[in-house]
């Protein structure tokens, strides 16, 4: 506890000890956001980490000070003149001692975060393909801990060679998918890194990695304060390559930092939930002998990778031979590695024994299914908490009941079915009046609006089902903490339901047009809970404006304020209903202007979209740039728009001219589920012209589709520049081989701009426009400055890939550029606030 104390003193991390850090708080928009931001001294390596793995880069383990030359130092200078205002990422005066080894900058976060920013850590160190904590040591608690919670939210995609044929995959939560367990642990002082060989057993040599750190990194060779006692996992995934794949099915490996001597309950544990353990050990004697011996009786199997000097051969020996009986070893469970050993010949023969002990069929357990083992040795889970446990049990009261989804919509979900359809029909309809034919246009509009209050009260009359009931009691009468616990179990339980109705339909290409058509149906989020509430919402509203009912007998008055406090929360809203192609416009007016209360009436916001075919990583490019959590790889497809708001920091809202930025996601246009739907060309040209009105950025993903996309686009920007509205456009090209290619991207930026001007011209006749207008007048110069080339999200096409550096250095630029805008945007526009929104989303 004394290093603790010591830790958290320098690295300036004591006031987060009790009141924890939170996701909002990393998010909020202030000056640092602007800077190339460079650690200088330890105070500063908690805030470099949290930004650097929400940012997905892989240098963010690095606890290096002051790399990154003068230019950062003159950035940082400058910064420290504005002083920090109360930032969520302080200064810190430069501190000539040595910097942190990796590990105590992890440990020393995550005791300082809540649950769900670990959550939200543990989520992008897998996406960097860093080794996670599996047990923390016990730190500012008696007992060591389980990240169970933490890791709840890791999805992972892999083909295992029992599925190579098919071209079928798996993609499951790892917490909850049973697999086979090595262990490796170390005996005393070590001469050779264990870290860096584990490293080498999961990656080949021509795409090494670094999964876990190790004392050949940079800061790698700091020593230790508090990480010792940590357990890391990792995993191995197949990629149903057979030549090249290491293993044929997924195998988890974990990693005990320091001595079993001194974390024997850690080592307990490990012998308790894996199929093998490993230990690194440079000699046995009497000592060992004898701490061996009373693993006697235990049924996993034991491995000895010795590292030991000539002088201690003939001991080791000696005892090893004594071992044998007691943990059933063999000429095959004792590894040598000798001096001058060629390590690439050592780690396939490590390869081979961990290959043979995959084939024995070896015990498989998943990561939830370890709690037993931990407590029985008396480790604490994260999800112990009252709060975690009461959320959970209500979830699963509700998900529980879902056996098919499509079924379960049908009889649960009855509002948002065909009702919700015929309404948004009949919406669109009063005002287009295509089908009124000899109908004098009164008349027609009173026999739509009857039909449409005859919907309303359909909807009206029915009661809240049970399971919706139970959503409403968890969202409404749940601590707030509570509720954000609630409404995770829900994601989780809802995406694992919905992984598993796509896994049935799966393999063989014959099948893949089917899948499209069904991957909408068998979609059910926490947004169609949301969904149905809306259609409660609104019927009982349309019935107490038309008179049908009193102001005191409604029954929902008070759903907005919760979607409200959510979005505060920072949970994605829903504003437009893919399936119908609809706007809720009373409860998206409603949710909205109960923000505006919520925020103080101080509600002038940016607002940003992005555009885009599907699968060109929308979502994934918001929650990198504004760490964010759109859905992403849940097994779910992104249907219609859904909106985030991004806090800016009180000291920085007079230099952005806004108080909060509202983030728009989009589905994929353009999408295959889509192809066969008879209005999907309507459908897109609504959700383009709503979201390029709203928005004063509008980020388009180029991609294949990238022409039909951007028809789309081109149509609304021609329709916003009638009435005066002209949002400034970003593209984003994806996947560029090499996005620093200075001479091919200038090529493609006038290849595009020759398109654009195509394109407006044959829009401006579509739209009987007179005027010659070029895409300098629609989109300003945005196909010369703003236009963006970024690398491939991953850097191979493999299970075990991680993030391109390239691709986190790159969209950190474009948020650079996308604030750089809205302070020169807000010289010359006032931004609009909530009130003024409310009234562009109607008028649209």
């Amino acid at each position: 506890r004394e290093a603790l104390q010591g830790v958290l003193s320098r690295l300036k991390m004591e006031p987060y000890r009790s009141r924890k850090l939170r996701l909002r708080d990393l998010q909020e928009i202030n000056p640092e956001s602007l800077q190339s931001w460079t650690p200088r001294a330890v105070g500063d390596l908690p805030w470099h980490f949290l930004r650097k793995v929400l940012a997905l880069d892989g240098a963010a383990r690095n606890t290096n000070l002051g790399q990154g030359g003068s230019g950062d130092q003159a950035g940082r200078e400058e910064n420290e003149g504005q002083g920090d205002g109360g930032e969520i990422l302080p200064h810190s005066n430069t501190d000539s001692r040595a910097s942190l080894h990796p590990l105590d900058v992890l440990c020393a976060v995550l005791l300082c975060s809540d649950s769900f920013l670990q959550q939200e850590i543990l989520s992008r160190m897998s996406m960097c393909q860093f080794a996670l904590p599996l047990l923390l040591p016990a730190l500012d608690s008696p007992r060591c801990t389980l990240l169970l919670w933490a890791m709840r939210d890791i999805v992972r995609r892999w083909r295992p060679h029992s599925l190579a044929q098919s071209r079928g995959f798996r993609e499951e939560s790892l917490v909850l998918t049973p697999m086979p367990t090595i262990s490796f642990v170390r005996l005393g002082s070590c001469r050779f890194s264990k870290s860096q060989l584990l490293n080498e057993v999961l990656s080949p040599a021509q795409q090494h990695h670094d999964f876990f750190v190790h004392r050949d990194m940079e800061s790698g060779n700091v020593p230790r304060e508090i990480a010792d006692g940590l357990v890391e996992i990792a995993w191995y995934f197949p990629a149903g390559r057979e030549k090249s794949d290491l293993f044929p099915e997924p195998v988890v490996i974990t990693n005990l930092r320091g001595d079993i001597e001194s974390h024997w309950l850690q080592f307990r544990f490990l012998t308790e939930i894996s199929s093998a353990v490993f230990i690194v050990t440079e000699g046995i004697g009497e000592r060992e002998y004898a701490l061996f011996s009373s693993l006697k009786g235990s049924d996993i199997k034991y491995y000895f990778i010795l590292n030991h000097e000539s002088s201690k051969q003939t001991e080791t020996q000696e005892f090893l031979s004594k071992l044998a009986p007691v943990l059933k070893l063999s000429k095959q469970h004792v590894l040598e590695k000798e001096i001058g050993t060629n390590q690439e010949e050592f780690t396939e023969k490590l390869c081979s024994v961990i290959g043979s002990i995959m084939n024995d069929h070896p015990k498989q357990m998943s990561t939830e299914s370890m709690t037993k083992a931990a407590w029985a040795q008396g480790i604490r889970l994260d999800e112990d908490c009252e709060e975690c446990q009461t959320a959970s049990t209500c979830a699963k009261e509700i998900t529980a009941e879902i056996k098919e989804v499509r079924h379960y919509k049908k009889e649960t979900l009855t509002l948002q079915g065909d009702l919700w359809k015929g309404l948004s029909n009949v919406e669109r309809e009063m005002c287009r009046l295509n089908g009124q034919g000899d109908i004098p246009t009164e008349e027609y509009k009173s026999r739509l609006k009857e039909k449409w209050l005859q919907i309303r009260a359909q909807q009206h009359e029915c009661d809240l089902p049970d399971g919706l009931t139970k959503f409403v009691n968890g969202i409404g009468m749940l601590s707030p903490r509570a509720i954000h616990y609630f409404l995770k179990c829900m994601t989780f339980n809802l995406d694992c339901i919905a992984r598993g109705n796509l896994l049935r339909q799966q393999p063989g290409p014959s099948k893949l047009p089917k899948l499209n058509e069904s991957s909408s149906g068998c979609s059910l989020g926490v947004e169609h809970f949301l969904r149905e509430l809306a259609q409660f919402y609104e019927a009982e509203y349309s019935m107490m404006k038309e008179g049908k009912i009193a102001k005191n007998q409604r029954k929902f008055i008070h759903f907005p304020r919760l979607a409200a406090d959510l979005m505060l929360e920072g949970f994605p809203m829903e504003l437009v209903d893919g399936d119908a192609s609809n706007i809720p416009l009373q409860w998206v007016t409603d949710i909205l202007a109960q923000l505006h209360a919520k925020l103080g009436g101080r509600s002038r916001m940016l607002v940003l979209s992005v555009l885009g075919g599907q699968g060109t990583g929308k979502s994934t490019l918001l929650n990198t740039m504004f760490g964010l959590q759109f859905a992403v790889s849940s097994g779910r497809c992104t249907r219609g728009a859904f909106m985030s708001l991004v806090k800016v920091a009180e000291t920085f809202q007079p230099v952005l001219g806004c108080d909060c930025l509202l983030v728009i996601d989009t589905e994929g246009l353009k999408a295959p589920e889509l192809a066969k739907l008879e209005d999907r060309y309507q459908h897109h040209n609504e959700l383009v012209m709503l979201v390029v009105g709203l928005s004063d950025i509008v980020i388009v993903n180029i991609s294949r589709t990238w022409p039909a996309v951007l028809q789309v686009v081109v149509h609304a920007f021609l329709r916003m520049e009638e009435v005066g509205h002209t949002p400034t456009c970003l593209f984003v090209h994806q996947s560029v081989k090499d996005a620093a290619a200075y001479e091919q991207n200038m090529r493609d930026r006038k290849y595009l701009a020759e398109q654009l001007n195509e394109m407006i011209k044959a829009a401006a006749k579509m739209e009987k426009l007179q005027t010659q207008i070029t895409v300098s007048d629609l989109m300003g110069d945005t196909a010369e400055k703003h236009n963006w080339c970024l690398p491939g999200l991953w850097q191979e096409d493999l299970p075990t890939a991680s993030v391109s550096t390239g691709y986190s250095e790159r969209v950190y630029e474009l948020r650079k550029d996308v604030l750089a805008f809205a302070i020169q945007h807000s010289v010359y526009s006032i931004p609009k606030d909530i009130p003024q929104l409310i009234e562009w989303v109607r008028n649209l």
